[in-house]
């Protein structure tokens, strides 16, 4: 994995003992690439019969499995829908595409009891008729919570969540090896790029976006130029916003793109707009896929014998260029390819760039109070009716 920096802030001074902490004592998510995942396997060989496959969850319980499904599921496998929303038309639309007699429900939520998947569980578990417990599994705490409690009562398969691992710090656990499992993901080559991640790297590279912060660059946009990382684009976006955004004066806004679709719609904004973003662009050096440009007419000679991933590189080049003469920060990363060992690779990088985020900008980068606080008050208004 690639990374350079363009017009960065040169003042990236960050307080060493954050590192030397993290080395004595590193959060929970940090240490997944090690654990045993022997269970999720089996269970997944033996349920290589279902062709559907339907995910209940919310946020950090339905991007990361819809990120590592998004960039690594096999050709063969299963086809997934998520449940992510209490809407009530797309969710129709969804059901409308299940032969509930060939779906199995992967029921996502650490607490086991988040609102809006509880709440379409009643419905799917309806829907799944008298013999629902053979085609739902949960992934939830290990001890508490409705869900738990419920599949001990019900004796349906449930998978554990560790507590000591937050949601968006969660697509390493259960929550996300387990659907990457039944998509044909190899989990030991996405944990083998997991463990190679660069800590220190992640490190430096915090340094430098919490200087761009702190010198206005209150917005990071993350653009990747392939669509199979869009998932992780948006998974990104959560873990960046609901990690920083704290205490009422430490904060960065998220923005996400897809190259090179968004340059028509946002770099007219981003060349010229106020100088106010840190960009991060990703690009994938080899597609598993190509074309090249046929006979194209005289007025795009210049096309003849170039391949569609010659012009997206081309077009990641010029927007790139484009900004560094504007004078915008910006970070470009590349990757290989996209296969399970680099996606393990940056999906861990970025998890730990943003929790060093979080201590150089003396945030707790691991709890969610305002979310929290949400739900509380959804809780008290239903209530009342």
């Amino acid at each position: 994995m690639k990374v350079e920096f363009t017009n960065i802030s040169q003042k990236t001074s960050a307080n060493t003992k954050i590192f030397s902490e993290f080395q004595k004592s590193p959060p929970a998510f940090s240490n997944l690439s090690s654990q045993n995942f022997t269970k999720v396997e089996k269970f997944a060989r033996a349920n290589r019969m279902w062709r559907q496959i339907l995910i209940l969850g919310i946020g950090g319980s339905s991007l990361p499995p819809r990120t590592l499904i998004s960039a690594l599921a096999k050709k063969n496998s299963p086809e997934f829908f998520f449940l992510d929303n209490l809407d009530a038309e797309k969710n129709a639309h969804i059901f409308e595409k299940l032969d509930w007699k060939k779906t199995l429900v992967i029921v996502i939520t650490k607490s086991g009891e988040t609102l809006e998947t509880i709440a379409n569980f009643f419905v799917v578990k309806q829907k799944l008729g008298k013999n629902w417990r053979k085609q739902v599994v949960a992934v939830t705490d290990p001890d508490s919570g409705f869900l738990r409690k419920l599949a001990t009562h019900e004796k349906f398969t449930a998978f554990e969540i560790l507590q000591r691992v937050g949601g968006r710090f969660s697509i390493f656990s259960n929550a996300g090896l387990l659907p990457a499992a039944l998509a044909g993901v190899n989990l030991r080559k996405l944990l083998e790029g997991t463990a190679s991640a660069e800590t220190k790297k992640a490190f430096e590279f915090a340094k430098i976006h919490a200087a761009e912060f702190r010198r206005g660059k209150n917005i990071s946009t993350f653009c990747v130029y392939s669509n199979a990382l869009e998932s992780f684009a948006k998974w990104w976006e959560q873990l960046l916003a609901e990690s920083i955004g704290k205490n009422y004066r430490v904060g960065i806004t998220p923005e996400i793109a897809i190259g090179a679709t968004d340059q028509h719609s946002k770099l007219q904004l981003w060349q010229d707009g106020p100088n106010d973003k840190f960009f991060i662009f990703t690009r994938v050096i080899n597609s598993a896929t190509n074309f090249k440009i046929p006979n194209p007419s005289n007025e795009f000679q210049f096309l003849r014998g170039k391949s569609m991933q010659q012009i997206l590189h081309a077009e990641f080049e010029a927007t790139v260029k484009s900004l560094a003469e504007k004078k915008r920060a910006l970070a470009t990363f590349e990757i290989l390819r996209i296969n399970e060992f680099e996606i393990g690779r940056l999906l861990q990088f970025w998890m730990l760039e943003v929790y060093f985020l979080g201590k150089i900008l003396e945030v707790n980068p691991l709890d969610q109070p305002g979310v929290e606080r949400g739900k509380i008050l959804a809780r008290k208004l239903l209530s009342r009716n």
